[in-house]
This record gives C-alpha cells, sequence and structure tokens, in this order.
C-alpha cells in the first residue's frame, strides 16, 4: 500500500520511488498527486520506447497508460540507492483494455536533487513484454534470436 504525499516526505527517495511505482495502478488518481511530489518540473523521462520532457509531460503519459489499462501491477524486488541515484528491479504485469495479459521485468535508474527525481530510465526488452502475450512466446523469441547470439 502507498503512503499519502506527507509520510512519503519522511522516506528515503528509494523507498518512496518503490512507493510510488507500486501505487501507480488504474482506478487511483491520487497516484498523480504522488509523481507530482517526487518529480522535478524539469524531468526527463526515457524507455525503450518513449522520451518525455517535463513534469507536465510525464503525468499525460502515466495518465494515458493507466487509461489503456484494465489492470496493472507491479512487484518491487529490488531496492537500492541513496537521496541522489536509486536502483529499482522490478516486474510489471498488467492487461490492457484489449488484449492479452502482458509482462515484463525491467529496471529503474532515477537521479534526483533536492529530493525531486530530475532523470528517470526505465530499461525493460521490448520483444519480451511483446511475446509474454503470446503463447510460448518467450520460447518462440529465443528460437527467433538464436542464430544472433
Amino acid at each position: 500500500m502507498t503512503s499519502s504525499p506527507d509520510v512519503q516526505s519522511s522516506l528515503s527517495l528509494p523507498q518512496r520511488l518503490s512507493s510510488v511505482l507500486v501505487g501507480l495502478v488504474p482506478g487511483r488518481p491520487r497516484a498523480f498527486d504522488e509523481l507530482r511530489a517526487l518529480y522535478a518540473d524539469d524531468i526527463v523521462f526515457r524507455d525503450p520506447i518513449q522520451e518525455v520532457r517535463g513534469l507536465d509531460a510525464f503525468i499525460a503519459m502515466n495518465e494515458r497508460l493507466l487509461k489503456r489499462m484494465r489492470s496493472l501491477s507491479w512487484m518491487i524486488e529490488t531496492v537500492r540507492g541513496d537521496d541522489e541515484v536509486v536502483v529499482l528491479e522490478w516486474k510489471m504485469s498488467g492487461a490492457p483494455r484489449l488484449g492479452p495479459k502482458l509482462q515484463v521485468e525491467g529496471m529503474t535508474r532515477a537521479r534526483a536533487r533536492n529530493g525531486r527525481i530530475f532523470d528517470h530510465r526505465d530499461y525493460w526488452d521490448l520483444g519480451e513484454l511483446a511475446t509474454s502475450a503470446l503463447p510460448g512466446g518467450p520460447r518462440l523469441l529465443r528460437a527467433l534470436l538464436s542464430p544472433f547470439a
């Protein structure tokens, strides 16, 4: 369960980021207030499919994500860092409003100044995400890529 922004401020940055990520689920509008409290106005977010600059654009990106999802959950496996750099290892699973359930493992590296994240980079495998929706998909992906290994 996530905490309110007031309780959040007493936690370390790695704990705050972990808590906010776990709370980023459909039907929970308070998640956007928690994002605003944690991220700097000049946030730069990057992942394998997009780059977003600015807090309003970052919030809008997350709003679009949650509107597209029927369900979404995050399991945080590793939390490391301090008040300047945070690394999280996570598993995300969810079901879009249309289509099969998806799952991917990933990692977040975030950098902060004055308690707010200004640089957030997510690393995850687009092929793993895409094939997670297919029966035998991960095995198929490995077979397709084996000539290159």
